[in-house]
């Protein structure tokens, strides 16, 4: 179930805001089976006739900030790489800048754990990996590869999942540690290595951008 009305003032969309905000930092501090309409409203300093005024169910709010969030990494994601024709450090940069978005917007541990709680995560989670696979495929296609596009997008999708490793690292860990950074930097410019120095794409049937 979606958000119950979009705001058109600035003070909406701040109550908005302040409401993803506590649901947010409910969701870190106490986990995802204490999240509750009156714990969040509590959270927010507002009634929860006030929340339920913007959203009909807590699944509407996680809902919201899971796509908003997503949606924070996906805009650096696309954000163009400028290219110094290195492509490894041009990669490498823009991997540590993706990892550095997701700890300044606060997508951790507790929000990627939400999932096992919330199903409707799930469809979103799917749209989301397609999306950024393909925004990913472009950066590769920017900065040279030769490969087409299927291949590319196959590629991306790959490089997409063995980011997610880094959050079983993490949540094996019980923290966010540097060097899980510096292990996927490294692995996956190994990764896509043939698509900038000469190897050739893959002649299996491939992945394709959804749509």
């Amino acid at each position: 179930m979606s958000q119950r009305k979009a705001p058109v003032q600035a003070r909406g969309r701040q109550s908005i805001d302040d409401l993803l905000s506590a649901t947010q930092r409910v969701l870190v501090r106490d986990g995802p089976s204490a999240l509750t309409t009156p714990a969040i409203a509590k959270e927010a300093g507002v009634s929860v006739g006030a929340l339920y005024h913007f959203f009909p169910n807590k699944e509407s709010l996680i809902l919201a900030l899971y796509e908003t969030k997503l949606g924070e990494i996906r805009a650096i994601v696309e954000t163009p790489i400028i290219a110094t024709g290195d492509w490894r450090a041009d990669i490498g940069g823009w991997l540590r800048a993706i990892k550095a978005k997701e700890a300044e917007i606060g997508y951790g541990l507790a929000l990627n754990e939400a999932m096992d709680h919330f199903p409707s995560l799930e469809a979103v989670t799917r749209r989301h990996q397609s999306a950024q696979a393909a925004g990913i495929a472009q950066q590769f296609k920017a900065l040279g590869s030769p490969w087409p596009d299927n291949a590319l997008f196959d590629l991306a999708l790959y490089a997409y999942f063995l980011n997610s490793a880094a959050w079983l690292y993490w949540a094996y860990a019980g923290e966010e540690l540097p060097q899980a950074v510096d292990r996927l930097v490294a692995t996956a410019t190994a990764l896509v290595a043939p698509a900038f120095e000469g190897g050739a794409p893959p002649t299996r049937k491939l992945a394709k951008p959804a749509g």
